[in-house]
């Protein structure tokens, strides 16, 4: 599946959210982000519809963790061009290993992000010896 870049990508912005948030609550990020926590919750629950204004953007940005920048956030908002081309085109291997990453729940996800970030550490320190 190619996804479009310019279009407000629901599930990749909750995702962002889900792991920007950390171990905080929901109402305590929405509360450091100074927005409300149903606003929060409606970004995390894929229920609105429209993107989120710049501001509201900058506001997640500037309280997330765990490595999750503007960027991020922009560009699952549909709010930056990719340069190359207006697609991505995915391969059959990676739309097969995306399709199952999505059927997880989000601690399993979570789990499979942090076997990527471990292996990829491993991976460096490998390169290194």
């Amino acid at each position: 599946m190619a996804t479009k870049s310019g279009s407000f990508n629901k599930k990749i912005f909750a995702m962002l959210i889900d792991k920007a948030k950390g171990e905080r609550s929901v109402r305590r990020f929405a509360s450091e982000c100074g927005i409300s926590y149903l606003q929060m919750r409606k970004l995390l629950m894929c229920e609105q519809e429209n993107p989120p204004r710049i501001k509201l953007i900058t506001k997640l940005a500037e309280n997330s963790e765990n490595g999750v920048e503007l960027e991020d956030y922009l560009y699952a908002a549909g709010k930056v061009e990719n340069a190359d081309t207006n697609t991505v085109e995915l391969t059959q291997k990676e739309k097969h290993f995306l399709e199952n990453y999505n059927s997880l729940s989000v601690k399993q996800q979570k789990t499979v992000e942090d076997f990527i970030d471990f292996l990829l550490r491993y991976k460096g320190k490998k390169d290194n010896m």
